[in-house]
């Protein structure tokens, strides 16, 4: 009898595939709940989301509101109870517009449509969602053109300052800052949206990606004055858009600014590269897909530096890693936490690549210590239903391919439907050494360190894939 009671003690070790399982399905599944659910931003007006066409993707898309055209910067990430169902406070809503936010929530779709593209002839409603996805995509980005640039035709942040119904947008410059990586990745979601199809509109979206990519090579010069985190952002912008062009214009910008980015990494202390700790693991994640994608081992060896800074973080004992051990308490930002995890990700499939032995203990730690028992995640997605393709490897629905729910996610981290909170990166955490204890000061929804995790995630499952 006791054989169907299980093992009295469960242990288990997260390898690399599962943690990334994990994340590819919260961040494939929370952008659908912010861009169709979370009203958090301006909504299409475009009857073509209502259109029959769309009615046989899942039922609940239907009763959803009109999709987000632009994303606001910030909002409270507790749920409110609205006609018995959970929706995000618009009480609580910054109207601001941060323009880098809407390229990597853009960007995020289209990956999605990449991934939905899999399930042609497997699952009608499934795909069709890939379509949607491309609809809006094209919305999103004829409305960036239009509204959120300046004078001069750069894209930059703005802030909303239409009148509640008040139908005509109005939109107003934040300031005149604007910033070489948001044109970077913006100039690939336009590259990229316009390689599904050949028809004049996406000649057009394609056209006007080369006219960013044209712009960057008159004022490529300009690119030596900017600071390093910002280079570091545009090297990671460039190394996307390469992927999805395989331009050599822009492969020989790529070169260019990255042997930029790698020269002024010889003199900065190692201090900064502690203190700048998304800019050095960004860093890191950039060298290595950059090697991927080249083999050129110049990135690989230059990218030794930053992780060794990051490796020199973790703490064994404690099994986190930390920006400063020394100190009583350690904010740290999600971005920081989520870009540093992919860091060691990144090693470990590199060492692996190269048929070396790799030990997955920091990766697992991390994960379990300072991204789940931490309390940044502050609500997971469910696992599919048991009828749902995705619950099934190779989305064979056959018995023997079923995929345990930790291929999904950690069940001790609630749903939203539990705790009431959104499927999002909390800002920041503070880890208190003396308790040896995380806390989660506000349960703050930042758009753009959220849009960027997400990116991440599938970007990388993306190159891995590919």
């Amino acid at each position: 009898m006791l054989k169907y009671i299980g093992p009295f003690l469960r242990i288990n070790i997260l390898d690399n595939e599962n943690i990334k399982n994990q994340l590819f399905h919260l961040s494939k599944e929370s952008i659908f709940n912010i861009v169709f659910s979370s009203n958090c931003g301006i909504t299409s007006p475009n009857d073509a989301f209502r259109d029959k066409s769309f009615s046989i993707i899942d039922d609940t898309i239907n009763d959803l509101n009109s999709p987000l055209i632009s994303l606001y910067r910030k909002a409270d990430a507790n749920l409110i109870t609205l006609d018995s169902k959970l929706v995000w406070n618009d009480k609580k809503f910054k109207k601001e517009i941060n323009i880098a936010s809407n390229a990597y929530m853009t960007l995020c779709l289209l990956e999605l449509v990449d991934y939905y593209d899999n399930f042609h002839d497997i699952d009608e409603g499934k795909y069709n969602l890939r379509d949607y996805y491309l609809t809006l995509v094209g919305e999103q980005l004829e409305f960036y053109a239009l509204n959120l640039r300046n004078n001069e035709g750069i894209f930059v942040d703005k802030v909303d300052v239409c009148e509640p119904l008040v139908s005509q947008y109005q939109f107003i410059d934040k300031d005149n800052k604007f910033n070489f990586s948001t044109q970077a990745l913006l100039m690939s979601a336009y590259y990229k949206y316009s390689s599904y199809g050949d028809s004049k509109e996406e000649n057009e979206f394609k056209n006007f990606s080369l006219d960013i990519l044209n712009m960057f090579v008159d004022f490529k010069d300009e690119i030596y004055n900017v600071p390093q985190d910002e280079l570091i952002k545009t090297c990671f912008a460039f190394t996307v858009f390469y992927k999805y062009s395989h331009i050599d214009e822009a492969k020989f910008l790529l070169q260019d600014f990255s042997d930029l980015m790698l020269d002024n990494l010889k003199y900065i202390p190692v201090s900064a590269l502690r203190y700048n700790l998304s800019s050095t693991a960004l860093l890191y994640i950039t060298c290595m897909i950059l090697y991927k994608e080249t083999n050129i081992k110049k990135y690989k060896l230059a990218g030794k530096k930053a992780y060794d800074v990051l490796e020199k973080l973790y703490q064994n004992d404690k099994g986190l890693f930390l920006k400063d051990p020394y100190e009583k308490e350690n904010k740290i930002y999600c971005d920081e936490a989520i870009l540093y995890l992919y860091a060691m990700i990144l090693h470990n499939d590199t060492k692996k690549s190269d048929g070396e032995n790799s030990d997955n203990s920091i990766v697992n730690n991390i994960y379990k210590n300072e991204i789940i028992s931490s309390g940044l995640v502050l609500s997971w997605p469910d696992c599919p239903n048991l009828d749902d393709v995705e619950r099934y490897k190779d989305f064979s629905s056959l018995p023997d391919n079923l995929l345990s729910e930790e291929h999904f996610k950690m069940a001790s981290v609630p749903t939203p439907e539990i705790n009431g909170m959104a499927p999002i990166f909390a800002k920041k955490m503070t880890y208190n050494s003396k308790k040896d204890s995380f806390n989660i000061s506000k349960s703050t929804f930042d758009a753009y360190r959220n849009m960027l995790i997400f990116y991440v995630i599938l970007f990388c499952r993306h190159i891995e894939k590919s």
